[in-house]
């Protein structure tokens, strides 16, 4: 999740017209709820990026250690039944694909011409997941290569204004594909979320609610200052694949499961120069991916953050 640092405006250069006919819709909520944290089902809601000065949104699953524990646990079980446990060396038992293809289904949710995306957008927002994911913008590659199997448009003011109240109606409908099938979704988020997504372990207990929600403004060229090169889809995704936040669990260690990312003590507002907050060795991550920085600070994933994404598709994707 991370913080925006004022209220932009929602505005989309390029519209298409719509292909699907309109969902019905349901009963408007209250205004006043919109963009603020709310929960589905009783359950926590997952992984989300706030803007920088946001106030009323908070982490809606920012895990604690001991629930850190718990995945980790499961994790590394599944991985030694398949035999892909990763050792000291960082060898593993088990040969994983040296290329993972990721179909992408879009799905636009809109108010007539608010917020209808082009397909020409769209496919600029899975260039900049290619690039991110890719290691073209000065990271490692991570071996991911996301391709846009389908559009579709949902013509519902209600689902597209109150996309968190109505998550569980139009992704019940609307998600196509398994576990391995990426679900986008965008929508207007408010004033203060750039998007969310849910983390793969959650996958077997709710399979239609698998997937990333975006807000139209995080995309390339977007309204919103400083978060507008499509990065929020890049860091959603990293949940959705299995990466913590580079700043989880703080300074103590083993932090994001990932030895190649030094620690931080909290997230990044801007892009900070020399920031370092952990006595242990490497100054903070501050551009990478799972961090909350600027999208023009990001420019990486690591080496290390690749390989556990590979681990966790292992166990709960592939």
């Amino acid at each position: 999740m991370k913080l925006l640092v004022a209220v932009a405006a929602l505005a989309v250069a390029s519209m298409a017209p719509a292909s699907m006919p309109p969902a019905p819709l349901t009963p408007v909520p209250d205004p006043a709820a919109k963009g603020v944290t709310s929960t589905q089902g009783g359950c926590a809601r997952p992984d989300a990026r706030i803007r920088h000065g946001a106030h009323e949104a908070r982490e809606r699953n920012e895990l604690t250690p001991a629930q850190v524990v718990n995945v980790e646990r499961e994790l590394n079980g599944l991985l030694a039944a398949l035999g892909t446990k990763t050792s000291s060396t960082g060898r593993t038992r088990r040969q994983v694909p040296s290329r993972i293809w990721i179909p992408v289904y879009f799905h636009v949710l809109h108010d007539g011409p608010r917020g209808n995306l082009s397909t020409a957008l769209i496919k600029r927002q899975i260039a900049a997941l290619n690039a991110a994911y890719g290691g073209r913008l000065g990271g490692a590659d991570t071996r991911f290569t996301f391709t846009l199997r389908q559009v579709t448009r949902s013509d519902n003011a209600t689902w597209y204004d109150y996309p968190e109240a109505y998550e569980g109606t139009y992704k019940a409908r609307l998600r196509k594909g398994g576990p391995g099938t990426l679900n986008l979704y965008s929508a207007d988020l408010g004033d203060e979320l750039l998007g969310w997504s849910t983390f793969p372990w959650l996958y077997k207990d709710e399979p239609k609610m698998d997937g990333v929600v975006l807000h139209i403004g995080s995309m390339p060229g977007g309204s919103i200052k400083n978060y507008d090169r499509g990065f929020s889809g890049v860091h959603e995704i990293g949940h959705w694949l299995g990466l913590y936040h580079v700043f989880q669990d703080g300074c103590a260690s083993p932090g994001d499961r990932v030895a190649d990312t030094p620690p931080a003590r909290d997230s990044t507002d801007g892009c900070p120069s020399g920031k370092d907050t952990c006595p242990a060795r490497g100054r903070d991550p501050i551009h990478n991916f799972m961090d909350y920085s600027f999208d023009s600070c990001m420019n990486n994933f690591t080496a290390g953050q690749g390989a556990r994404m590979h681990k966790v598709w292992s166990a709960y994707r592939g």
